[in-house]
Formats: C-alpha cells, structure tokens, sequence
C-alpha cells in the first residue's frame, strides 16, 4: 500500500557505494585465523598456503601467511565438512578433514610444519567445544546437529533459542536477561525478520497469527549473542537472532516431513475439587495440529551454482466445548435461536452459532535460494521467502457468557522477504561483506461474519456477545521494509578493522478505529427485539472521512529511518 520512495533508496545506495563500507547487525558467515610456524625453532612462516575447500559445494578459500606467520580467512560458509590443505615450499603438506564451522565463529587454528627432509607423522584432528571467538561476548551457537536432534512442538524460533541459558518464554516469543521481547533483533540470511512495528507478543512477523515467520526446515544454523564485542553486531537491546539458511550442494537431497499432533498425544485435564468427592480427569477436547512439507536442493551447475526449495502447509484445529446445560443466563436455546433468525430476517446478518466452535490456524510457507560461486574471490546468494497466514479465532462460550461463532476475528497475514548477499574478498588484507534485503508484511485483522455493529445483551446472570469482533472493525498494517548492510573488514597484522553502515528504512501504514461499526448493549432480548432504545453506545469513527471499515484515510501514515555507523 506504501512503498519507500526511489529517492531514498538511490540515496542509500550511493552512500554506501562511495565509502564502500558498512557497519553490519546480522552475520551470515563464518572465518578461521591463526599463525604457522617451523615446528623445530619455533619462527614464523611467510607466504604459507592456506586453502579450505568446502566439500559438498567445491566452494574454494584461501589465503598465504604474512610477515609475522598469520592468515585470516574470511566470508566462508557456516557447516561444512571442511578440507584444509597447508603448503610451503621445503615443508610437507599438512591436510585435515572434516572440519566444520559454525555461524559467527572465528575458527582459531594454529599449525606447525616440519622440513620435507623429515618424517611427518600422522596429523590427527581433534574435535572439542569452542567459542564463536572473544570479540563475541556472551553467545550461543545452535547447528544443523542441534536442529536435528532438539525437540520442539511448535517447529518455530523459539523453541531452538531457549539453549540460550540466559533466555526465558515471554508472551509466545523468548526473553533474553528478562528484556521484552520486542528489544530483540531476528535477521535471517542477514535481512531483518522481526516486528519492528512491535504489535506481535512473539516477536516475529505474522506472530499476531500464531504463524512461524519461515519453516524450520530451511535454517542451518542459529547464532544468539547477548554482549558482542564486535561492531558488526548490534541493534538490540535483548538478544540477537542470527539464523543462515540452507543451500543446495552437488549432491541433489531432498526430505519430505509430515508432523502431527492431537488429543491422543497430551495428557488428561488438571484434577479440579469441586466438592468432597472431588472431580475425575478427563481427556481433553479434541483437537489436531498438521505440518507438511518438503525440501529439495542440489547443483544447477556443478561448483558453480546450486539451488534450495522447501514448501510447507500447517493446519491448526482447537476446539472450544461448550454445555448449554451449564448455561446460568434466562434465555432457553430456542429464545437464542430466535434471536440468530431475527437478526437473519431483519437486518440480513446471519450471527452463527452459540454451541461448540473452532479456532483455525492454516499457514502456507514457500522458500527459494540460489547460491553463485562467481569466481574464487567473490559468492553471491539471492533467497525470497514467502508466508501466509489465515487465522479464524473465535470466543468460546462459558456458564456466564454465550459468544455467538461470528463474534470472532479473521486475521490473514502475508509477508514476503528477499536479500541478496555478496561476499567478496581482495587479496589477503581486505574482504567485504553486502546484503540487500526488502521485506513488505501485510496484516489485516476482520470480524468473521459480514459488517455489522457489536451487540451486548444482559441475559439475567449471563450476557449475549453477537456482531462484528469490536477491535476488528477498521484494523490494517502494512509494513515495507528496506535494508542495506555492508562490511569492509581490513586485516593488519594480528588485528582486523571493520568500517562500515547498517541502515534501515521502514515505509509503515497503521490503520486502527475500534468500535467502528458501533457498539449496543440491551438490558434483555426482548428489548432489542422489540426496537426500544440500547442502554449504552459507543462508536469511534474519522473525522476525516466518513467510510467506514478499511480503507478508510486516517490511518497512521509514517517513514522512519535508523542509521548506524
């Protein structure tokens, strides 16, 4: 509905052309670093070849030593297995395999080498726990491994993040250190993923729903840092989500899952006394949560260019009992069905029920990446991330209140999230790092029947709820999103300079008219039936316009921009 204005992007672009750097919040790969030395007098090695070679991609690294026997390595791909292949002239080659690296780290690897004259003994590589390096403070790191083996009911973000010891649940979504949720910052493939606009309890786009921003089936790996030391990342207040997602390789894999959840799989109801005898447990209602999908990658050009697909489709069905018998209001079920044909015959508006309903939670979800090993020295990768969301959710009915089933929300929910990244490196003291991502969200939360006021009717010891959902009446946002991130990372000597710009542009329309259709109540139903005047009103409306619902022009309307360099 709003997008951000040409100038403005050109603007950015031409910023970060010119300084040809950036200060990051989101990283997306992974480095090694270390000195070489000769095993027997212990003095560094200039100009040693360095290359790591990325198994299943071919994707090839490399680097030599410099004056005081140190190599950095930058830009690589998270995971692996790994390659590493050591050269120099008069020494004999040292290889390991099997080396893997996780997102974030800064893998140290310090290595001796011994004359060709001499016997070289059989180097064994040792795997232990390490650190995602000393420049990143309090973090976490969780792996494809970690993914595979966690167990998780609701295939989202945080159900993986809560290995962060310092994380709590918080309203859906994860506390890190006890700060609200919504100080936190999500960057997927180093694109900002949360909800800026701060309306989700969970944190993420389309959490208003219930939805999972994107399946999980498509991460490769997690990085939760609390107090990072480095300037690349930043942004929060809480923690920072980093997640990479999976790419294709030259071997084509594919998966297909089918998970599953009902009443049969949880426990009994919470034993209750509500007398001397006390109350048995019973099973609970019938309910049923389905995730299907699927994912597919391989090589489109061998070493050169690789593919990844994952679709998924979740189905959400919960139950919301109701006994008229416990009913304590005066009306009978025939007064109440009089009055859901009243309202058909009169004001051609159909109420819906007032016995059992369902909430609903559908979610389609589509990804696609392509990753471009462009040459040795520069990697580009362009991912587009799709999901949609209709959530029906409807208010169940108890002793006190009968909610008739259109008394209810329907939420759908569309985000769309593209990046585009390019890793680049120069010779062996400088490297770049640039992403591009856009995101639009589009929210639109609706009463579930057609327009019609909300009406309360004082039913004796009950109450009556019919009509339009009151906050749901004129409710939209929508949300685009633009940002640009660059690294310019220069080594010298021991040490690395990062200079840089992260920015973000938030294009936001916020419409929000509670009560827009009115709102009634009646003592009784004869009352309302036989037209006598409503005990109390309300109604917000615009005194812009006079349309009613969406659409209408005085929404919040605004841009918003957050530099950091």
């Amino acid at each position: 509905m709003r997008t951000l204005t040409a100038r403005l992007i050109f603007a950015t672009l031409a910023m970060v052309l010119s300084f040809s750097m950036a200060f990051s919040q989101g990283v997306t790969t992974a480095s090694m670093n270390g000195r070489i030395q000769d095993k027997a007098s212990g003095e560094a090695l200039i100009g040693v070849n360095i290359v790591a070679v990325h198994t299943p991609t071919g994707s090839t690294y490399g680097n030599s030593t410099n004056l005081d026997g140190v190599y950095r390595i930058s830009n690589m791909r998270v995971g692996g297995p790994y390659t590493i292949t050591v050269s120099y002239t008069g020494y004999s080659d040292l290889k390991m395999e099997d080396v893997y690296l996780r997102l974030g780290e800064a893998k140290k690897l310090d290595l001796t080498m011994e004359e060709s004259a001499m016997e070289l003994g059989v180097v064994v590589v040792t795997a232990r726990a390490g650190t995602a390096g000393a420049n990143s403070g309090t973090s976490t790191q969780i792996t494809s491994e970690d993914i595979d083996v966690m167990p998780t009911l609701n295939r989202d973000v945080a159900d993986f993040v809560r290995l962060t010891p310092q994380s709590t649940g918080y309203g859906g979504g994860t506390s890190f250190g006890g700060i609200n949720n919504r100080y936190n910052a999500i960057y997927i493939d180093g694109a900002v993923s949360n909800d800026v606009f701060g309306l989700s309890s969970q944190g993420t786009n389309g959490g208003q729903t219930g939805i999972a921003p994107f399946s999980i089936d498509i991460i490769d790996q997690f990085q939760v840092v609390l107090s990072p030391y480095d300037v690349s990342l930043g942004g929060f207040a809480g923690g920072g989500i980093n997640a990479v997602t999976k790419s294709g390789t030259n071997e084509f894999k594919g998966t297909a899952y089918y998970f599953m959840q009902n009443q049969g799989l949880v426990g009994k109801t919470n034993k209750t006394i509500t007398d001397m005898t006390g109350s048995e447990r019973t099973n609970v209602a019938d309910f049923s949560q389905r995730t299907y999908g699927l994912s597919l990658g391989g090589p489109i050009v061998k070493d050169k260019v690789f593919f990844f697909a994952n679709a998924e489709i979740r189905k959400d069905e919960t139950p919301a009992p109701f006994d008229f018998g416990t009913y304590d209001g005066d009306a009978s079920e025939a007064d109440l069905n009089n009055l859901a044909g009243f309202l058909r015959e009169t004001y051609n508006y159909d109420p819906g029920t007032f016995g059992d309903v369902n909430d609903e939670l559908n979610g389609l979800t589509f990804f696609g990446k392509l990753d471009f090993n462009l040459s040795e020295n520069h990697r580009l990768t362009l991912r587009h991330n799709y999901t949609k969301a209709e959530q029906i959710n409807r208010n169940g009915s108890s002793s006190r209140i009968i909610n008739y089933s259109n008394d209810g929300i329907f939420f759908p929910s569309i985000t769309n999230t593209s990046a585009i990244e390019l890793n680049s490196t120069f010779g062996s003291n400088f490297s770049n790092n640039l992403i591009l991502g856009y995101t639009t969200v589009r929210d639109d939360r609706d009463p579930i029947g057609a327009d019609f006021p909300h009406l309360t009717i004082f039913d004796g010891a009950g109450t009556l709820e019919i009509g339009s959902e009151e906050f749901s009446t004129a409710n939209a946002l929508d949300q685009d999103i633009f940002t640009i991130t660059d690294n310019f990372k220069i080594y010298k000597n021991k040490h690395t300079i990062t200079v840089g710009t992260h920015n973000e542009f938030y294009s936001i329309y916020n419409l929000f008219l509670p009560q827009n259709y009115g709102t009634y109540e009646y003592n009784t139903i004869d009352d309302f039936i036989n037209g006598s005047p409503a005990s109390a009103y309300d109604r917000s409306y615009s005194l812009v316009e006079n349309l009613t619902g969406d659409g209408c022009t005085a929404a919040a309307d605004f841009n918003v921009m957050q530099l950091g360099f």
